[in-house]
């Protein structure tokens, strides 16, 4: 039986546990959702704001208990002690330690009806989603936990983000922004690391017409259309809701000068009701430099050319 079978298997015992523990029914708490492209700061924002304000997260082991995410909360709460140490490791937007944040995948896919990635479509999806429950299970694990969260469910939100800011009056969607080939060549490193060649993909999935039209171009190309499709979408999307529950920064400046960046969060945040607290003030951060030859740069640069060509001419290629 593989991992994520017996996941299932495992959590669909603790329904009826999970339903005496939904209880909640008004939102107490603010929530931070990070946004961003692949590869461009959403894991290191995410621990920055785990490690520094007093914001929870959902943990490696809250995550197990995807289908059951209250039990999971509550098996948390009464077993993992929250003691964030000062490093800042991830493998590929992955971390290690039990209480550090997990992007909780299996639970926002399930929660927002993708059954399979490259074949999602947003709309459609929209209207079968059971808002309520999404509402619901947020604001049990605020409760459970006792606090707001910080998420990094990233393009998921982000498809649905008018839906989500009607729902959480109180969330703060914080977008982080980073120079598109920097970004562009850390997705081409992380493909490298993952064995993904140009009949696979990595990071963000368009929606299915999209995924449709890219899955089988030229590995350089599918890595700058996604990034130009993404970098549309956020903007779109953003301008949509109100400026007072969106915080946009830049992995750059968020490197330089973190202190500052969780001053903002602590405004912002308080300012659409939230009780949030800066615990430690961290360090700056040395950006990677990126470790590919320098045909890749020319190639992706290239490539960068040919997909904004490629999108003026049939703008069905962007959102």
């Amino acid at each position: 039986m593989n991992e994520q079978d017996f996941h299932k298997k495992f959590t669909g015992s603790l329904s009826s546990l999970e339903s005496e523990l939904e209880t909640e029914t008004k939102e107490r708490q603010v929530n931070v959702f990070v946004m961003g492209l692949p590869r461009s700061g959403t894991t290191l924002l995410t621990q920055l704001l785990y490690k520094n304000t007093n914001l929870l997260c959902t943990n490696n082991l809250i995550a197990r208990f995807w289908k059951t995410p209250l039990v999971g909360a509550q098996l948390s709460r009464h077993t993992v002690s929250e003691n964030p140490s000062d490093h800042y490791q991830s493998h590929y937007g992955r971390t290690s330690e039990i209480d550090h944040p997990h992007e909780f995948s299996w639970f926002w896919h399930d929660l927002l009806g993708v059954k399979e990635v490259g074949q999602y479509e947003p709309e459609e999806a929209s209207s079968s989603i059971d808002w309520g429950k999404v509402r619901s299970k947020i604001i049990n694990l605020n409760a459970i936990l006792g606090g707001g969260l910080v998420f990094k469910p990233m393009e998921l939100i982000c498809f649905h983000l008018p839906r989500f800011a009607e729902l959480f009056q109180r969330a703060l969607f914080v977008y982080v922004g980073r120079d598109k080939m920097d970004v562009a060549l850390s997705i081409f490193k992380a493909r490298q690391a993952h064995g993904c060649g140009e009949d696979s993909w990595w990071g963000s999935y368009p929606p299915k017409a999209i995924y449709k039209q890219l899955k089988n171009k030229r590995e350089a190309l599918q890595v700058t259309h996604q990034v130009l499709y993404f970098k549309s979408l956020y903007e779109k999307k953003l301008a949509l809701i109100s400026s007072e529950q969106v915080l946009q920064t830049s992995y750059e400046s968020v490197c330089a000068r973190p202190v500052e960046f969780l001053e903002q969060v602590k405004e912002r945040a308080n300012r659409i009701g939230g009780d949030l607290a800066i615990t430690k003030a961290p360090q700056p951060f040395s950006p990677r430099q990126k470790e590919l030859e320098e045909s890749t740069v020319d190639e992706l640069s290239q490539a960068f050319d040919e997909a904004e060509r490629a999108i003026t001419e049939a703008p069905d290629m962007n959102p």
